[in-house]
């Protein structure tokens, strides 16, 4: 792939940026920069997206780059002036750091070779890292054939409201990787649709949903988790006319009670996990209504609405919602509850629903649609994504899986995820690296990984990494795509 002596210059920059590195990433993981909706032109995410992207833009110009601010949407940087683009897609913002952490979750600590902090892994990590690519092509002098920008948004895990805008300014690029998934190498993700079922459990009929009033009202409100894309970890149910002792035995490690006005809080606590790996989680939201059926107090149509809860959180694999589907390139469907609230006296559960590669959207949503109509309910579809798939005989992808084989020794086998990354809304992209699945988690179960508590990683395989990115950015830049 390269001479031996061009590998000696790169393991000899990445030895000696190490520590440069990890500094670099605790300077944007100190900042807490969760994507919030603002009327302020000048922070359309909120001020922590604000300031960490002015925090990674100043490391870009001290190394040399030029760069460019999206009205604070994105930024990006760029090495070299080719007509055509090949862009490293990362992003700034993070989910917020949610119950749990063993430290505080912004301010990233160093311990026994890992790094520790909201954002080292998921995604300010991984584009310090792809930043550090640059700088080494750049060091080695290298002359690009393309224009290489890094580009750094700031509405990943919100929807990815940045990209229309940077897109609007910018071009899109001939190729583009996102350092946002695992290697070897991601070829396609499930598309997915965000969709909220309205518990009709409230009135008899499932197109309507009623206020319970007559028959005698328990549950008034309710309140769960932080993100869609992301099992619930937390579930607060308000409950009128109980008391603690009206829940008899009960698994106070799982489960709280406060005692208010009339009634009691009920909490419940389960283990989160991305939408897109969501076996072995624990929806908060399912364990507690699970204790709430016990009450005798519940009338007919809360009873029917812990019915449908029950039905709907009962698996991760769309059994609960009527579209129990697989394909060959993508498994299985996967769907999970992030959001709970209630709201005109309807319960609300907001569900991640991500969908094999081959399979139209709108048609499983029809048969979501019945199923929850069947179960008592009324679903409201409330975003559809496309469908990110790219074949692995390509140029582009034998050039990643060629570096990802000569640094680990490995052969790489192309794969596909249910992540809704960047890769999804670019013409051709894929999510590569930096994760390995061989990495060892030193926190344990339902800790140390992306949207966790304690998120961590590794340096050693962040440098490994680098490394990959490094000897691909080469390879890719003798192509003639």
């Amino acid at each position: 792939m390269i001479s031996k002596e061009m590998e000696s210059r790169i393991d000899k920059f990445i030895e000696e940026n190490r520590q440069n590195i990890v500094n670099d990433i605790a300077k944007l993981v100190n900042i807490k920069s969760v994507s919030t909706h603002s009327d302020d032109p000048n922070s359309p995410f909120g001020e922590g997206c604000h300031k960490v992207l002015d925090k990674a833009l100043e490391m870009c110009e001290a190394m040399g780059f030029k760069t460019r601010n999206y009205d604070y949407y994105a930024g990006s940087a760029v090495f070299g002036s080719g007509d055509k683009e090949i862009a490293i897609l990362g992003h700034l913002d993070v989910v917020p750091e949610g119950e749990g952490w063993s430290h505080d979750p912004y301010d990233m600590i160093e311990k026994d070779g890992y790094i520790y902090g909201r954002g080292v892994a998921d995604d300010k990590g991984p584009t310090v890292v792809g930043l550090y690519a640059l700088k080494c092509m750049k060091e080695l002098g290298i002359q690009p054939n393309y224009t290489f920008r890094l580009v750094m948004g700031c509405s990943e895990e919100t929807g990815m409201g940045d990209l229309p805008h940077y897109l609007e300014a910018e071009k899109m690029p001939t190729f583009a990787f996102t350092p946002d998934a695992d290697f070897p190498v991601c070829i396609g993700s499930r598309t997915y649709n965000s969709l909220t079922p309205f518990f009709g459990a409230f009135g008899a009929r499932p197109d309507q949903c009623y206020f319970l009033g007559e028959d005698g009202k328990v549950i008034t409100n309710l309140v769960g988790g932080t993100v869609s894309n992301a099992v619930c970890a937390s579930a607060t149910a308000t409950l009128k006319g109980v008391t603690e002792a009206d829940l008899g035995s009960y698994d106070k490690a799982v489960y709280s009670v406060e005692a208010v006005e009339g009634g009691i809080k009920l909490t419940a606590v389960g283990k989160t996990a991305h939408a897109a790996k969501p076996e072995g989680s624990i929806n908060a939201t399912k364990v507690l209504f699970e204790l709430i059926a016990t009450l005798p107090q519940l009338s007919e149509a809360e009873k029917n609405a812990v019915k449908v809860v029950a039905e709907v959180l009962k698996d991760c694999h769309g059994a609960g919602i009527g579209v129990e589907v697989e394909d060959e390139p993508s498994g299985k469907l996967t769907h999970i509850n992030g959001v709970d609230a209630m709201e005109n006296n309807n319960l609300q559960l907001k569900l991640d629903i991500r969908y094999p590669v081959t399979m139209k959207g709108e048609e499983l949503f029809a048969s979501i649609e019945k199923h929850i109509a069947q179960i008592g309910a009324k679903a409201v579809l409330r975003n559809n994504s496309v469908p990110c798939y790219k074949p692995a005989d390509t140029p582009e992808i034998k050039t990643l899986l060629a570096a990802y084989d000569h640094v680990t020794g490995e052969k790489g086998v192309p794969y596909t995820i249910g992540g809704g990354t960047y890769a999804r809304r670019f013409d051709n992209a894929v999510a590569f690296g930096p994760h390995f699945h061989n990495m060892p988690n030193p926190c344990g179960e339902g800790k140390g990984e992306e949207h966790m508590p304690d998120e961590c990683n590794s340096v050693d395989f962040l440098m490994k990494a680098l490394k990959i990115y490094i000897l691909s950015l080469i390879g890719l830049n003798e192509l003639s795509l």
